[in-house]
């Protein structure tokens, strides 16, 4: 790895792969019946995240199941979670490719998915301004201004062309479908925009591929101890 690209340790790595697999899943939980969603995800206030440079994201989504898939550093590092039944949360998996490495988390690797981040349950308001507007992929969108209740604070660009699945237990319910968010953490913003919406996912897109070494997060750690 060149030199601009600090190494990460497990910590500094278990950090920014929590912040991403928390925050798309705020997000990104499959709100239309069928489409795949690309994103750009920066952290430019974050050292770590923006020598990395841009990270990609992925979003297919059925009205079934759903899929994330994150790339970082140019792929040396892929994270996919997929949830093949959305009724069954808590059978989503987590898997990792990383420096030739495939491994499966598993035990309480799915609370990552799962945390205060992943939902908007902890939501204390939400304020649209439908006079900021903005055009994103084509989608006409507007926006919205979302308060935790732990004082941070998220802006949403959503689009109503797209329609919203809020959760049952969100505080919040947006009106449209998110396709840009900046986020206020205590480690940097967060942005994250759109770049490119598809009508259908892959066929492999929700099968759970084989060949993966089942891990818990401490013996990750031991694997990645060295990275």
């Amino acid at each position: 790895m060149k030199k601009a690209k600090k190494k990460l340790n497990y910590e500094k790595l278990k950090k920014i792969t929590f912040l991403l697999l928390a925050f798309t899943s705020t997000a990104f939980y499959a709100q239309v019946k069928t489409g795949v969603i690309t994103y750009d995800m920066t952290m430019s206030d974050n050292e770590e995240m923006a020598a990395m440079g841009s990270n990609t994201i992925k979003v297919s989504f059925t009205d079934k199941s759903n899929a994330t898939q994150i790339d970082m550093i140019g792929g040396m590092i892929s994270i996919k979670t997929i949830t093949i039944d959305k009724n069954e949360p808590k059978n989503t998996r987590v898997l990792m490719d990383a420096m030739g490495q495939k491994l499966e988390i598993v035990g309480e690797a799915n609370l990552m998915s799962n945390s205060e981040l992943s939902s908007l349950k902890n939501a204390e308001s939400v304020t649209y301004n439908k006079k900021d507007t903005k055009k994103i992929l084509g989608f006409d969108c507007y926006k919205a201004f979302v308060k935790m209740n732990n004082g941070t604070t998220s802006d949403f660009y959503i689009t109503e062309a797209i329609t919203p699945q809020n959760k049952p237990e969100d505080k919040v319910k947006l009106t449209g479908y998110p396709l840009e968010i900046t986020v206020n953490t205590e480690r940097g913003k967060v942005n994250m925009l759109a770049v490119l919406f598809e009508k259908e996912p892959s066929v492999n897109c929700f099968v759970i591929p084989e060949g993966y070494e089942k891990v818990t997060p401490e013996e990750l750690e031991q694997k990645l101890g060295g990275f």
